[in-house]
């Protein structure tokens, strides 16, 4: 980022914290420059004209002023608070998750205007139709594509078989799939059916609108999102604490669609 000591950048932000009576630490992923984080002045005072446009989850344009420390966000526009996702106790649960996964899995001041269009382009579908097991596959896969760990799933990983309509296996060491003769060779492979593989590949070969089509049974939803999340654990080396309040959320119920037939079968055949 380079210019004179003021600039503007376009962002979302999914990271804040209290400093102070009055200000906050804002962290953004900005459309242009990445991962940056500033200081807000005076964010947390009553009636503060900074303070909404610096909560979680708000996309804006941010007048910035370069210094020694942190920088300081002096004026902002919000572009989109995704007031209906906030409005959703599970939506806006998920909005979370979300950029806690951009959060863990970039580092500051490095550019990745893939991730966010991803980003952005996820909040707005869970902001007009709601957030769908499906949705979170999608951009869990897609981060992984974007910054270099996406599971090939086209052919064997060890010996470059094409890959039968049968259960198969995934590996995280591998980096993919293996065929039923290789697993045996790895320890960490996990079997993989048929549909599960389906839907990998449906939700990398599609966009989003199109892979939101899907509809997964409980059991399908489940075995995906323990397949996507292991390699997802594998990159960020960490745990993401708002999956387990979804999960907390998913157990009480408060997800609706529960016990729908997949129909990944049938959007793989037509697409």
């Amino acid at each position: 980022m380079t210019g004179g000591r003021d600039y503007q950048v376009e962002g979302l932000v999914i990271r804040n914290a209290a400093v102070g009576e009055r200000d906050r630490v804002v962290t953004l992923f900005t459309r242009d420059e990445g991962k940056l984080t500033f200081v807000a002045r005076g964010a947390r005072r009553p009636g503060s004209t900074l303070g909404p446009s610096v909560q979680m989850l708000t996309r804006g344009r941010f007048q910035c002023v370069r210094r020694r420390g942190l920088d300081l966000i002096t004026q902002a526009v919000t572009v989109d608070s995704y007031s209906k996702l906030k409005a959703d106790l599970w939506c806006m649960s998920c909005g979370f998750y979300l950029t806690e996964l951009v959060d863990a899995s970039t580092v500051e001041g490095s550019p990745n205007r893939a991730l966010y269009d991803l980003l952005i382009a996820a909040l707005s579908t869970a902001s007009q139709g709601g957030c769908t097991e499906v949705l979170l596959r999608f951009f869990e896969l897609r981060l992984l594509q974007y910054v270099g760990f996406c599971p090939a799933l086209q052919s064997c990983v060890n010996c470059g078989a094409a890959l039968r309509p049968e259960e198969n296996s995934l590996s995280i060491d591998w980096g993919g799939v293996l065929c039923p003769e290789c697993s045996p060779l790895c320890s960490d492979a996990r079997p993989l059916s048929l549909d599960a593989l389906k839907v990998l590949r449906f939700c990398l070969a599609n966009t989003l609108d199109t892979s939101c089509r899907a509809r997964l049974n409980d059991g399908l939803a489940r075995e995906v999102e323990d397949h996507v999340y292991r390699f997802m654990s594998s990159v960020l080396q960490r745990d993401v604490k708002s999956r387990g309040w979804l999960q907390r959320l998913r157990a009480e119920s408060l997800l609706t669609g529960h016990g729908e037939a997949s129909t990944i079968a049938d959007l793989c055949e037509s697409g």
